[in-house]
């Protein structure tokens, strides 16, 4: 049984009894025993060193497949690229590159694989294998749904569009330990972005497939794989990386219900958590026993949901940008969300001016500035509602007062008066088209559950628009996100690397992972050009420049700057905040065990 030798209650490992706030918890989730017993039928060689409730089964453990953050942890484990990120700071540091080169104008990396390096089978590997692994994810016909993260490499999109072929594309190796890269344009973040899942390497044999028995190269190895149980990674005794790992054995479990998670850590099952239910988070926030087990950190995350613009009315920009008026992003936060997340009333997360304030004294006291939730040199826009300050529409947001913030984005009357200029019918009156019922699609999880009934109270209250929600589990969404089969879908977009193209490359009209059916050559202009542009400043104007237009007549209703949310137990060591929630589980250990 999972979870031997734990204490039943968190409660009791600190010596106290459980408080009143404490069994609340316990009582509102319905935690029982048999619930607990029927979670993992087969039973396991003892605990593992480390168990992490993971959220909903991985769709893919094949680096040009996954897309999500359950994938992602598991993936950079039994995976290493070139470049590992610092824990702590997120600097970049030897992973299999022990040095590299950057030339003047950033459109040339050259990277020194480390000697020695083997798969998991025994076989070496060599910078041959970086070569083969980033040109398959190129590949058109592969489609790897990140295969985009790569286009800036010369000769990359022509041969994505039709026009080139993969022997013209820039990556190659000038012999088995040396790799080099050359891009149109430059690319000072490519770093941060070859430590990032899509750029870990794939052994040559694996044909598509991942599971226990392909070979990979990190400190790790799959060795089990059960549905709806639980993911096991072994040391990988192949492994000669620069990574000294501690933890010999790491499970993962597999369950979407952020109720469940959070009563596997509160039995002792688990030892760090990624999801726990909005309605919690003011109890783990403010409570003696959980705070110190509760970790909720801004990072470079935005929460949103995308219009899909090929159906009506969603294709009538009054409609999408009345939508966007009638949600009161402040009191979502606050009321559904536990108060943790900050609203966004733009797409690149931007913390409020207070929290900005209050990041920068952090910054002024030593504390390292990858603590902040904003992107180093850019100034975000947001999209407001009423007039302000003599300004309307999309203004940059470090021009807003603090105390004005929470009125962001906040205009029902104004929506309403879109819908009516444009000819739709509004409460109140008898003229106009009526707007069709629209669906909004999520996945299944009680915080997205919550958010999208949430939104469709506002909706009917602010606009008389009629909506129904359909849940589907993690796999079936994404099918259907990317076959842009729904009006009105959630999505999160997690940044890859600290610039603005992480985020505003998403929606050019070329891109797959758009998924909206939108396109603008102004648009694709505007970020086109930001890429381009070697000048630093004159670059973040351009990337404003690109957020005006996607705020104004884009396919997103942004909602908040995302928060990490993870519950930890305090005899895990290693886990650091950080703006991209990434903790690699190389710097974990354990207090005891």
């Amino acid at each position: 049984m999972p979870g031997r030798g734990h204490k039943p209650m968190i409660a009791a490992e600190s010596g106290q009894t459980m408080n009143f706030r404490t069994i609340v918890i316990w009582i509102s989730f319905g935690i029982t025993a048999s619930i607990l017993a029927l979670l993992w039928r087969a039973p396991l060689p003892g605990r593992a060193d480390l168990v992490i409730g993971n959220g909903t089964d991985p769709g893919s453990l094949h680096p040009h497949r996954a897309t999500g953050n359950p994938e992602g942890r598991i993936i950079r484990a039994i995976h290493e690229g070139l470049v590992l990120l610092d824990p702590e700071t997120l600097d970049p540091m030897p992973g299999c590159a022990q040095s590299w080169q950057i030339s003047a104008d950033a459109r040339r990396y050259q990277f020194q694989i480390q000697h020695g390096l083997r798969w998991s089978d025994g076989t070496p590997l060599d910078a041959d294998d970086f070569v083969r692994s980033w040109l398959d994810l190129i590949d058109p016909i592969q489609g790897a749904p990140y295969g985009d993260l790569l286009e800036s490499v010369t000769g990359a999109r022509q041969w994505r569009n039709g026009t080139g072929m993969r022997e013209q594309v820039k990556i190659q190796a000038l012999d088995s330990t040396w790799l080099e890269i050359e891009f149109d344009h430059p690319v000072p973040w490519f770093l941060y972005l070859c430590a990032q899942t899509p750029l870990q390497p794939v052994h040559p044999d694996s044909d598509g497939r991942a599971g226990p028995g392909i070979a990979t190269n990190g400190p790790w190895m799959l060795t089990r794989w059960s549905l709806r149980d639980r993911i096991r990674i072994e040391t990988n005794p192949e492994y000669r990386g620069p990574s000294r790992p501690t933890l010999k054995s790491i499970d993962f479990l597999a369950a979407e219900s952020a109720n469940t998670q959070l009563n596997i850590f509160a039995a002792g099952l688990s030892d760090w958590t990624v999801r726990v239910p909005a309605a919690a988070i003011p109890i783990l926030r403010s409570d003696p026993i959980w705070s110190p087990r509760w970790r909720a950190d801004p990072y470079l995350g935005i929460s949103f949901y995308r219009l899909n613009l090929e159906r009506p009315p969603l294709d009538d920009p009054a409609v999408r940008r009345a939508l966007s008026l009638s949600i009161d992003r402040q009191q979502l936060c606050r009321d559904v969300l536990g108060g943790d997340p900050e609203p966004a009333y733009g797409f690149v997360p931007w913390p409020s001016p207070a929290i900005e304030r209050q990041q920068q004294k952090l910054i002024d006291r030593g504390i390292p500035s990858a603590l902040t939730s904003g992107l180093p040199g850019y100034r975000a826009m947001v999209a407001i509602g009423s007039e302000y300050n003599g300004l309307r529409g999309v203004i940059p947001a470090h021009q807003v007062a603090s105390e004005d913030w929470p009125r962001l984005g906040y205009d029902p009357r104004g929506a309403r008066e879109l819908l009516s200029e444009a000819g739709w019918r509004v409460p109140g009156s008898t003229e106009g088209r009526e707007i069709p019922t629209l669906e909004i699609l999520h996945p299944s999880g009680s915080t997205s559950s919550l958010v999208a009934q949430w939104l469709q109270l506002a909706w009917k209250r602010e606009l008389g628009l009629d909506s129904t929600i359909q849940t589907l589990e993690w796999r079936s969404f994404l099918d259907v996100q990317r076959a842009v089969d729904y009006d009105i879908s959630r999505s999160n977009w997690i940044a890859d690397y600290p610039d603005p193209a992480t985020f505003l490359t998403l929606f050019t009209s070329d891109s797959p992972n758009s998924r909206t059916g939108w396109s603008d050559s102004q648009y694709d202009q505007s970020v086109a050009l930001a890429l381009a542009e070697a000048d630093p400043e004159l670059r973040m104007q351009l990337w404003q420049r690109a957020e005006k237009i996607l705020l104004e007549r884009g396919p997103v209703l942004p909602l908040w700057s995302m928060t990490s949310g993870n519950l930890v137990s305090e005899d895990v060591t290693g886990f650091f905040a950080n703006p991209l929630d990434q903790h690699d589980l190389r710097a974990i250990g354990r207090k005891s065990r």
